[in-house]
């Protein structure tokens, strides 16, 4: 599995900067401060009192995420995940304001719906996440309408500085304690894994289990 390598820290000012320009029209909402909390609060699947907890690092834009997200996850899904032997926590890395963009969109139909959201974004990510930022926005707003959202409450989300603040923060933070420096990167009960088979995941995750 090959993987996609940036500087991942000095990103934050320069996304944040970026996000005025999805749109020339002020759609912002008044956000609640709990929600805004809950959609900051890490994403998981399966059992949490699993014994095994793996940790995903993950970017929307990175292409060797999306092989990740669309081929391997899965059999981790099937093998682990639904049978209660492991739980999944999904954590975003932001390389650029697109990534972060679709990190905002994944948020917002709430919690309960942010994994199916993240199928979609990757599974379209080669017709969203290239071109200008006019083709890329037009991309996540097409993701956006068939998830059933209108193309106002996407903007809507895609633009909440607020949100997007903590996001990042919340990356920077994660990221530096964990020491990754490339995606998609996995933390296996603390054991930090980059470009493995699922065939090598699978034999520490088995480990583990002993």
């Amino acid at each position: 599995m090959l993987v996609r390598k940036r500087k991942i820290f000095s990103f934050g000012f320069t996304i944040l900067g970026m996000l005025f320009l999805i749109s020339t029209s002020n759609l912002a909402e008044e956000t609640d401060n709990n929600l805004e909390s809950t959609l900051v609060s890490p994403m998981t699947l399966g059992n949490s009192d699993a014994p095994v907890k793996i940790i995903e690092y993950a970017s929307f834009t990175c292409p060797h995420c999306a092989t990740f997200h669309m081929e391997v996850l899965p059999k981790i899904k099937e093998d682990y995940l639904d049978k209660g032997i492991a739980q999944l926590e999904y954590r975003e890395v932001y390389f650029d304001g697109p990534g972060l963009w679709a990190g905002l969109l994944a948020r917002c139909k709430g919690n309960e719906k942010y994994f199916p959201m993240i199928d979609l974004i990757f599974k379209k990510q080669q017709e969203w996440a290239k071109g200008d930022l006019e083709n890329i926005k037009a991309g996540l707003l097409s993701i956006g309408r068939q998830a059933g959202l209108t193309d106002k409450k996407s903007l809507t989300c895609m633009q909440d500085d607020d949100l997007a603040e903590k996001l990042v923060s919340s990356f920077q933070e994660n990221a530096t304690k964990d020491g990754i420096s490339s995606t998609p990167s996995l933390i296996i009960n603390g054991q930090l894994v980059r470009n493995l088979s699922y065939e090598d995941l699978k034999d520490i995750i088995e480990k583990d289990l002993e």
